[in-house]
């Protein structure tokens, strides 16, 4: 069978991999670009690892939380909570193997399957457009930042990148240009620093309006919260790859039920934010506080699980004694 994919993000790159490594299917990917260069925070939750392996930069066991400058709670794990990946040499070792097609060259009649995984960028769907910088400083933490401004929708997030490194950026809702707010950000909290690299992208946080065919981020699989899209872009490559192992006639159908959970906990998180949006400013800093002074629904957050039987394991993960310092 003939295998177009559309795509070479997290989720075209990973099944355009799996397709070619574990079947006879003749398979091609088509994107703009030769490499992948999309930046966002590189960060995994430590509970997912892909079949093609990524390397990691930083293990992160420590987190702070901000609301309007105030720092409301600070956590830290016993294990590894979070992986700094590197994200852009994962796919393109997984692209290196599957040889670069200009998506100009993509003729539909020429397959048998296509499959949707160019991203957001159909534009059928709401949008927060962010900004990440990668700066070197000599305030150097390993702590992970979440800093929200009850202003707008959304947050800025500070991460190491590897050591001496951060990985700095920022996205709202309301404030389209986030590298004039992310820029600012940086020259109060760091004031002097090594600016490496700057770039922005768009993010989905709504569901997408058509389905079919997608997987990945073009398929709406980002969760809307933390804005985390690699693991839930990766399942949905492994789901696709199982589905047209299984039975390419009915792709769609299959598709739809493997990914039926995971959807579900991304559509509890698109109501949950529609709920902030429509909140006055007391109002979401009362919700702040509330989900970042629990240390359960934190847990939950940072694993994407808000979900009732996520925090119900997240409850017996803090009672089992997995938070070291609270």
């Amino acid at each position: 069978m003939k295998i177009a994919i559309i795509g070479g993000g997290v989720s075209g790159s990973l099944l355009g991999y799996l397709l070619k490594a574990k079947t006879n299917h003749e398979v091609k990917l088509f994107d703009v670009i030769n490499k992948y260069v999309k930046p966002c925070g590189d960060i995994v939750p430590n509970v997912f690892s892909p079949p093609y392996p990524w390397e990691v930069k930083f293990e992160i066991k420590r987190f702070a939380f901000y609301i309007d400058g105030e720092r409301v709670y600070d956590v830290e794990y016993r294990h590894t909570k979070w992986l700094v990946i590197d994200k852009w040499k994962w796919i393109n070792d997984m692209r290196k193997n599957l040889g670069f097609n200009h998506v100009s060259e993509f003729r539909k009649e020429d397959f048998d399957l296509v499959i949707d995984s160019k991203g957001p960028y159909d534009m059928d769907r709401d949008v927060v457009y962010t900004t990440r910088a990668i700066i070197k400083t000599d305030k150097f933490t390993d702590e992970a930042i979440f800093e929200f401004d009850t202003k707008y929708t959304g947050f800025y997030w500070i991460f190491p990148a590897e050591e001496g490194l951060l990985n700095i950026g920022a996205g709202f809702i309301e404030y389209k240009n986030s590298k004039e707010l992310l820029l600012k950000y940086m020259k109060e909290r760091y004031g002097n620093f090594e600016l490496l690299d700057i770039r922005g992208a768009p993010i989905s946080i709504s569901p997408v309006r058509n389905k079919v065919g997608r997987i990945g981020e073009a398929r709406g699989l980002v969760f809307p919260l933390s804005g985390e899209g690699i693991r839930p872009s990766a399942i949905s490559a492994i789901k696709a790859y199982e589905v047209v192992s299984y039975d390419f006639n009915k792709f769609e159908e299959r598709l739809d039920s493997a990914l039926k959970s995971l959807e579900d906990s991304i559509m509890l998180q698109h109501k949950i934010l529609s709920l902030y949006r429509k909140s006055g400013l007391s109002l979401r800093k009362g919700l702040l506080k509330f989900l970042f002074k629990n240390e359960i629904l934190i847990d939950a957050y940072l694993e994407d699980k808000l979900t009732p039987e996520g925090i119900t394991e997240s409850a017996r993960f803090v009672k089992s004694g997995g938070i070291l310092r609270k």
